[in-house]
C-alpha cells in the first residue's frame, strides 16, 4: 500500500513516524475484513461483470431438490447462455444463441417419461428451438437472472449480533488463499437459496475479495456453489450441423 507524503520524510519526528506507522497498519487492517464488507465488493464485482458462470452440485439432495446438478454460464448485457441441468430423470442442456436461435437436447434417463413424453430423447443431438416456443425456456434463466441477489441473501439478513458471531478463518481452497465465514441458515428466517442447511460457507479470494464458492451443510452432506469464469465466458455459438438433429419440434 503507497502513501504520498506532503512534506520531506527528513523532517518527520520519531513521534511523526510512530503515527505514520500506526496509522498505516489500521488502514491496512490486521486480519480478516468483516463480512458486510467483502460480500458488498464481491457484490460489486459480480455486478459489473459481462459474464460468470454459477455451478451447483447436490448430489445428496440437501435442499430438497430433484437437481443433482446444473451450470449456468451466461453473457449478461445480450441474450448468449448455456445451461445445463442433470436430474435423476434426465440431462438437460439449454443453449441460447441469441434472441431468435436456441437449441435443446435431452438425455432421459427415466423410461417412464419416454411413455408420456414421446420420442423426444435426441440421443446427444441438440433441436433447433422455433422462436415461437423459446418464451417457454425462460424458466431455465430465471435463476441466473436472479443468482447475485439470492447469493448474497443470507447475509443481508443477518442482524448485527449474529454479524459479530460470524466464524471466519484464512483458508486455502483449490490452491487459492481464501477467507471463509461461516453462517447459520437459519439466522432471520430460513434462507430461500439455501434451503434445507444448517450452516453456509462463504469462500472469498483474499487478494480480489472475489467470491468463489458457498458450501451448504447439513450434518455430513454439502451442497456446493460455485462461481468462476468472471468475464471470460466466451460467446456460445450454434452446434455444428451435424450435431443438430433433423426432426420437428414434437412436445
Amino acid at each position: 500500500m503507497a502513501h504520498t507524503l506532503t512534506r520531506p520524510v527528513r523532517g518527520l519526528s520519531m513521534t511523526g513516524l510512530g503515527i505514520i506507522a500506526a496509522w498505516t497498519l489500521a488502514s491496512c487492517g490486521n486480519g480478516p475484513p468483516a463480512l458486510t464488507e467483502i460480500a458488498d465488493e464481491a457484490r460489486q464485482s459480480m455486478e459489473e461483470a459481462t459474464s460468470f458462470t454459477y455451478a451447483i452440485e447436490d448430489p445428496n439432495g440437501v435442499h430438497g431438490e430433484e437437481l443433482d446438478a446444473g451450470e449456468f454460464s451466461a453473457q449478461r448485457d445480450q441474450v448468449n447462455y448455456n445451461i445445463r441441468i442433470s436430474t435423476q430423470q434426465a440431462d438437460v442442456e439449454v443453449r441460447a444463441v441469441d434472441e431468435t436461435t436456441a437449441f435443446l437436447r435431452l438425455d432421459l434417463k427415466d423410461d417412464s417419461l419416454s411413455e408420456i413424453l414421446g420420442s423426444v430423447d435426441t440421443d446427444g443431438q441438440w433441436i433447433e428451438v422455433p422462436e415461437s416456443e423459446q418464451e417457454d425456456l425462460s424458466e431455465y434463466t430465471q435463476d441466473f437472472d436472479g443468482i447475485i441477489e439470492t447469493t448474497f441473501s443470507l447475509i443481508d439478513g443477518l442482524s448485527e449480533e449474529e454479524l459479530e458471531n460470524i466464524e471466519v478463518e484464512e483458508t486455502d481452497l483449490d490452491g487459492q488463499e481464501v477467507y471463509k465465514y461461516v453462517v447459520p441458515a437459519t439466522a432471520d428466517g430460513e434462507t430461500t437459496h439455501y434451503t434445507g442447511a444448517e450452516n453456509v460457507e462463504f469462500y472469498f479470494i483474499k487478494e480480489s475479495s472475489e467470491l468463489v464458492q458457498v458450501d451448504a451443510s447439513f450434518g455430513d452432506e454439502t451442497a456446493t456453489h460455485a462461481l468462476y469464469d468472471f468475464n471470460e465466458v466466451e460467446l456460445f455459438e450454434a452446434p455444428p450441423e451435424d450435431e443438430i438433429a433433423d426432426i420437428d419440434w414434437s412436445f
